[in-house]
């Protein structure tokens, strides 16, 4: 629930938006009128219209370039006018990655930093967007985000995504009403159809399992690197894979949304058959572009090593994993699912081979060689 600050912060954004908003709409209504040309849905069940030949995109979070990359596959960079700064300095060895691959990365304008209260308006709309792209929720501009009322009255579209508070059923909306909105289609079905056989397989699997055989399951957000231990998933978001998969997650009754906390007295209270932790950067887990085997292994071991969480009977048995945290918030997310049904239920999936459609995905739709370590299948030995 929003507290009064936040109430307050909200409130005078609206204010000085609508001055902005008096600006911006003598220069949006003096801009060409394009060409409408197509109809989409996007993930809130907006209906929205969207310019024909969109050009000029702007992304309310750099990682959403994840999609863009996918759909954009032959000129991944061409079309973002603008983006946060949230892929620089969140997953900086992705970024790095990119920008060896096509500097012209290092050059897009920046929109705002980290949040969504670092976003400016103007700086959007200075940029002549043809379109804005959105999360429902996570660093940038939001559901409920003033930014998005001004861009709207100012004749820009906007389309929300998620691949965050609904990872799976989100990713089937947002590629559908991307692919849409860009001209990419075929792209996106291509994508779907890939992402909907392996996710198949998982969940036809485990759609009728009882709760008696479902492992309680502990996934542990940033671990190590979070402030303090026990940052999880609730019903939302990584939960809503953890019981797709056939899981049972510690968290769901007690964290209502996608992200949360829990203490180490719950936790170990709830004793998680499987642990698995997310990291991408230190003090925690090392993985993700550019990390080795080695540093993921050694990193995770520190993780593992804490006090607080290594009496944990999962951690004790050896039923302990390790998954790049980004894989929360990215269409990318059904190598995750993929690894987790693997971890929960190794006798079930053993033929499920989660870093072959890891390769899978960049051989057929990304534009970047693949580097770097995104799973810990095994908890290094101490």
């Amino acid at each position: 629930m929003p507290t009064p600050f936040r109430h307050s912060v909200i409130a005078a954004s609206r204010a000085a938006l609508g001055v902005v908003l008096a600006a911006v709409l003598f220069t949006a209504v003096q801009a060409p009128t394009s060409v409408r040309a197509a109809e989409l849905v996007d993930v809130l069940g907006r209906p929205v219209t969207v310019p024909d030949h969109v050009e000029r995109v702007v992304l309310g979070e750099g990682r959403l370039f994840y999609a863009m990359a996918v759909l954009d596959r032959d000129a991944p960079f061409k079309r973002i006018a603008g983006w946060q700064n949230d892929l620089r300095k969140l997953d900086a060895k992705t970024f790095d990655g990119y920008v060896a691959q096509y500097p012209e990365a290092a050059r897009i304008p920046l929109i705002g930093e980290t949040s969504e209260q670092s976003v400016s308006v103007e700086r959007i709309l200075a940029l002549k967007p043809d379109l804005a792209v959105f999360s429902i929720s996570g660093h940038g501009p939001t559901e409920h985000s003033p930014v998005a009322d001004v861009l709207a009255q100012a004749g820009v579209p906007v389309v929300f995504v998620d691949f965050r508070v609904h990872p799976i059923d989100g990713t089937r909306q947002s590629f559908t009403a991307l692919g849409k909105a860009l001209g990419r289609e075929a792209e996106a079905t291509a994508y779907l159809d890939f992402y909907n056989r392996h996710l198949a397989r998982i969940t036809d699997a485990v759609s009728s399992l009882p709760d008696s055989a479902r492992p309680k399951v502990m996934l542990e957000l940033l671990a190590g690197a979070w402030q303090s231990p026990g940052h999880t998933t609730g019903g939302g978001g990584m939960g809503e894979v953890i019981a797709a998969v056939g899981g049972r997650n510690i968290a769901a009754g007690v964290v209502p949304g996608a992200i949360g906390d829990i203490s180490v007295e719950y936790a170990l209270t709830a004793d998680p058959d499987v642990y698995i932790a997310t990291g991408s950067r230190n003090p925690g887990v090392l993985l993700g572009a550019q990390a080795t085997p080695e540093e993921a292994a050694k990193s995770f071991a520190k993780v593992l090593a804490r006090p607080e969480f290594a009496g944990l009977r999962a951690i004790r048995d050896g039923r302990a994993h390790a998954l790049w945290h980004e894989f929360y918030n990215s269409p990318y997310n059904i190598v995750a699912i993929e690894a987790l049904a693997t971890w929960i239920h190794p006798e079930k999936f053993a033929e499920v081979k989660p870093q072959q459609t890891l390769q899978e995905l960049y051989d057929r739709f990304l534009p970047f060689k693949r580097s770097g370590t995104y799973l810990v299948d095994e908890a290094p030995k101490s």
